[in-house]
């Protein structure tokens, strides 16, 4: 750590236990990478030198045709169609990552959800999902301690309904605002994360597994898309900054290790035990984590149970689930115990593991 008057500097490490998603909202079509079955990676195309390529090649009416025709593997239409060395592709990518068992070149390809990048195509994760991740472990220890739960929500009915009581606290304009302008996080800050190499990239799967251990339907083999993710085994780092002259003890370094520490407890005793874990399932090592990402589901950014208490938080649950997919038979939720009824895994190289579960430590 490093003090500087009321500035606490410190570094926070996520240690990636399970495939983490940080999406950048873009997507790679099936034509628009390049699948190589030899060398078991992805490439994706520097799009400038790669049109540079084809009108300086004469290929950009072959391209054209390509693109309205039926076949799919652009590796292979350039390789074997156009007589580009895999060498010569090479000079067109911006970057390359391990497919894993993400992809199959026997059967249709899949949409690729892309990871955030930065300007130079780098692979990082925003300070602000970190961020998001510790309020939600810190609000759930502040409801809990809190020891009143059954609120009701007649009166407002967002997702965020503990934010006022418990964050929206510091009076900066004589009264409790309705928004972050008196929130304590304003006294957190998360720097974006250095630089994640694409060697620690790679393309996973997403299934949804039932509470018996089985899967959805439909998603026994999978569903047809894929995702670019930090693999297992993956160390990120951040700068923290707590800033006392905002918290004033409030939140500190102990305080954030033991809220997630009882977030994972939570998750565990309030959600993951309803769930038989399925055939593949790795066992993650035994230590507080966080959840984070894409893929790691509502109960693990939604305060509902421990704020509404688990009987109105089920039902509050389920009936946001049911609005938001209305054929995914959410009003038979209240059956299993628990709402979402499915958990999201991610598949690679046979195994299976559920989205976003990292390991912290903050020196």
């Amino acid at each position: 750590m490093i003090q500087q008057d009321h500035l606490q500097i410190f570094d926070l490490t996520l240690n990636v236990w399970a495939p983490l998603f940080v999406g950048n909202g873009s997507s790679y079509t099936k034509k628009e990478y390049m699948y190589n079955t030899r060398n078991g990676k992805v490439s994706f195309l520097d799009e400038q030198k790669f049109f540079s390529f084809l009108v300086e090649h004469d290929l950009v009416d072959k391209y054209g045709q390509f693109m309205l025709s039926e076949q799919s593997n652009l590796w292979a239409f350039l390789t074997k169609d156009c007589g580009i060395s895999d060498a010569e592709l090479k000079t067109l990518t911006r970057y390359q990552i391990e497919v894993g068992d993400a992809l199959d070149a026997e059967h249709s390809l899949k949409e690729i959800h892309a990871f955030q990048r930065d300007a130079q195509g780098h692979a990082y994760i925003p300070g602000s999902s970190i961020k998001g991740a510790l309020r939600t472990a810190w609000l759930l220890s502040a409801v809990l301690a809190d020891r009143s739960t059954g609120h009701s929500l007649e009166q407002n009915r967002r997702a965020a309904f503990p934010e006022e009581k418990y964050v929206n606290q510091l009076h900066l304009h004589g009264s409790i605002a309705s928004d972050a302008v008196n929130s304590i996080f304003r006294g957190i800050q998360v720097s974006d994360s250095a630089p994640i190499p694409d060697a620690q990239m790679v393309l996973v799967g997403k299934f949804d597994a039932l509470v018996n251990g089985s899967f959805a339907k439909g998603s026994n083999r999978g569903i047809p898309m894929c995702r670019e993710c930090a693999a297992s085994g993956t160390k990120v780092r951040f700068k923290l900054t707590l800033d006392q002259s905002v918290l004033k003890g409030r939140i500190t370094k102990e305080s954030l290790l033991e809220a997630i520490q009882q977030f994972d407890t939570y998750y565990e005793q309030t959600y993951s035990r309803h769930f038989t874990p399925p055939s593949g399932a790795v066992n993650l090592p035994q230590q507080p984590h966080l959840i984070l990402g894409g893929g790691s589901g509502f109960f693990a950014k939604s305060l509902a149970y421990p704020y509404l208490g688990e009987e109105e938080g089920l039902r509050w649950t389920a009936e946001q689930m049911k609005q938001m997919f209305r054929n995914h038979k959410h009003e038979r939720d209240a059956e299993n115990g628990i709402s979402p009824h499915t958990m999201k895994y991610a598949r690679f190289r046979g195994r299976l593991y559920p989205y976003g579960y990292c390991g912290v430590s903050i020196l």
